[in-house]
């Protein structure tokens, strides 16, 4: 994790504790949103993916009014949430990407890619 937490200082500027925490969240929503049979390759080239999601405040669940809207609405929970440690929106995008992007060099692209599409609107993000 550490050089995941490297890149999003460099790349974005996020502080580590910020950033560890911006991971965890991540990695919360890609478990609880993608199948476990998509995660599983992430996860055995990550085991610390376990810890961090468990790290992570636990997610409020869905307003009535957000499960009309599906996944766009559990994105931008998602983004909710990030904003709530003090990311603007850009941020939020560009952090975002660089997690998948690392998971996509270090785990292969055909299973990120099995974990994206498994997700309602994260292929538009990333």
């Amino acid at each position: 994790m550490d050089e995941l937490l490297d890149r999003l200082e460099a790349h974005v500027g996020l502080p580590r504790d910020t950033g560890r925490a911006v991971v965890a969240i991540v990695v919360q929503f890609l478990g609880r949103e993608a199948p476990a049979a998509a995660m599983a390759p992430l996860v055995a080239r990550h085991p610390w993916i376990i810890e961090a999601q468990a790290d992570a405040p636990e997610a409020p669940p869905p307003t009535h009014a957000n499960r009309h809207f599906g996944g766009m609405a559990r994105l931008m929970e998602l983004a909710n949430r990030m904003m709530a440690l003090g990311l603007t929106m850009g941020e939020v995008q560009s952090a975002t990407r660089e997690v998948v992007a690392y998971a996509r060099e270090t785990a292969g692209a055909e299973s990120v890619d099995g974990v994206v599409r498994a997700i309602p609107g994260l292929r538009q993000l990333v």
